[in-house]
């Protein structure tokens, strides 16, 4: 997996990447039932999002695992300057969670990664390891749309999945599962129960109506930060690797937008992302 390679910066998918929001923990926690003795996040890559639930709930003891040392190291990092005694991370893949003792795990979180899983697999393991009435929680996010400029997201579709540009580059099966939401990962209702899933798309002219709230994720950035958001991408650092020498295709599709819009490298924009989540409990 690209995530996983020697060159990749897990540093700047650190920080490119975006965040989740309050309300949406505040979702989570109403969810939530049983016990808050230990929480497992999987696929936990530089640790983001475990720091944040770590902050946000009260489990008395949060583990962090990625099955890339590489990710692991900065997450450590972050653990390091964080100073939270509750929060460890290890080296770990998501469908083996043999290291956690069965039935002591309260909840199990599968953040922006569901999609690279052996999901049956994953699921068996979870069932295992979750105590009565745990949790498991799994969502993403894809395709950035420039929610102010919807005349860009042609070119921001053809970018990312047009056959001369990145679309080869892009890992398979798991970029298609995530672009549809998660929908082929299906919850085994033989092993859990009280399914909750929720879906957003940003341009959905008509949005089903819900009485749950979705994920939404939005953050403004500079022309500069997109870019660098770029370079957090699997299939750009793939691109890379396979066309050494050749002119940047990030660059110059930077240079398309700001032409397309008349905006600066210092512009503001705001950028949202289509989202799903899906939350479950153990069936006992």
């Amino acid at each position: 997996m690209e995530f996983s390679s020697k060159g990749y910066n897990s540093g700047n998918y650190s920080s490119a990447r975006p965040s989740y929001p309050s309300e949406f923990f505040d979702t989570l926690r109403k969810y939530h039932v049983g016990g808050e003795k230990l929480l497992v996040d999987v696929g936990c890559g530089p640790g983001n999002f475990t720091l944040d639930i770590a902050r946000n709930f009260q489990f008395e003891r949060v583990e962090g695992a990625d099955k890339s040392p590489i990710m692991i190291e900065v997450a450590q990092q972050k653990f390091n300057a964080a100073k939270m005694k509750n929060l460890h991370f290890s080296v770990h893949a998501a469908e083996d969670l043999d290291w956690v003792q069965a039935g002591t795990a309260d909840m199990i979180t599968a953040a922006q990664c569901s999609h690279w899983l052996d999901f049956k697999a994953f699921q068996e393991s979870a069932f295992r390891a979750l105590s009565e009435n745990g949790t498991l929680a799994i969502w993403g996010y894809v395709d950035p749309i420039l929610t102010d400029f919807p005349g860009l997201d042609s070119l921001l579709l053809e970018f990312q999945y047009d056959l001369h540009q990145l679309g080869p580059y892009w890992e398979k099966p798991g970029r298609d599962i995530l672009r549809d939401l998660l929908q082929s990962q299906i919850i085994d209702d033989t092993k859990f129960q009280d399914v909750l899933e929720v879906c957003n798309r940003v341009r959905d002219p008509e949005p089903k109506a819900s009485d749950h709230k979705p994920l939404i994720i939005n953050r403004e950035m500079s022309i500069i930060e997109f870019e660098q958001y770029i370079e957090s991408w699997s299939a750009y650092n793939a691109w890379k690797r396979a066309n050494q020498g050749k002119s940047d295709i990030r660059k110059s599709f930077i240079h398309q937008l700001k032409t397309q819009t008349g905006l600066s490298s210092q512009s503001r924009i705001n950028v949202a992302w289509n989202t799903v989540y899906k939350f479950a409990r153990k069936r006992t």
